[in-house]
């Protein structure tokens, strides 16, 4: 489950966790075949994750985060077309004073829509921007606005991912999974 110590400060702004169990892979550990077995985290018992057959694929990770990523951006930005794909090493901080760990994803004239290493998870963050003066005109829009494109993030992670974490609190969490398909 997503570990709750990334959070967000701003009154119109939210987020939700992939849990790492949902995009790591692992690959069987032989070195005579030229395309080893991959599983994810959640595929594999305790036994299996702490043994040597299996071994973290970094490159297969990468690879899976980043599936992860484009189906969210491309659903929530036909879901939203005010939003925008950032250029790839788009990146802001955490706070007035923070440090640069938020790496943009999309954005419109009100959001960021970011992404940061949550150690046990990926945090999928909804920012609000701010202007200089504190523009009313802005934070009302923001007010307006923010339910409705958290609920637009639940949705498009959920069609990809099979459960996302929530924010509870300091150092707390909740779990969000889709309902079971009947056939």
């Amino acid at each position: 489950m997503g570990k709750g110590n990334v959070g967000v400060a701003g009154a119109y702004e939210g987020l939700f966790y992939i849990d790492n169990e949902d995009f790591h892979v692992y690959r069987r550990n032989d070195d005579l075949d030229d395309w080893p077995e991959t599983r994810l985290m959640r595929d594999l018992d305790y036994a299996e994750l702490t043994g040597d057959g299996w071994l973290f694929d970094e490159e297969g990770t990468a690879n899976e985060e980043d599936d992860v990523l484009e189906c969210f951006k491309d659903d929530f930005c036909r879901r939203f077309p005010s939003f925008q794909r950032t250029e790839p090493d788009t990146w802001i901080r955490n706070g007035a004073y923070g440090n640069l760990c938020r790496q943009v994803i999309l954005e419109n004239g009100l959001f960021y829509v970011c992404v940061e290493d949550n150690e046990w998870s990926l945090a999928v963050e909804l920012i609000q921007k701010e202007e200089m003066w504190g523009d009313v005109w802005m934070e009302n829009l923001q007010k307006r606005l923010y339910q409705k494109y958290l609920d637009g993030m639940k949705t498009s992670l959920l069609k990809r991912l099979p459960g996302i974490g929530t924010y509870k609190g300091a150092w707390t969490s909740g779990r969000i999974t889709n309902p079971p398909v009947l056939a």
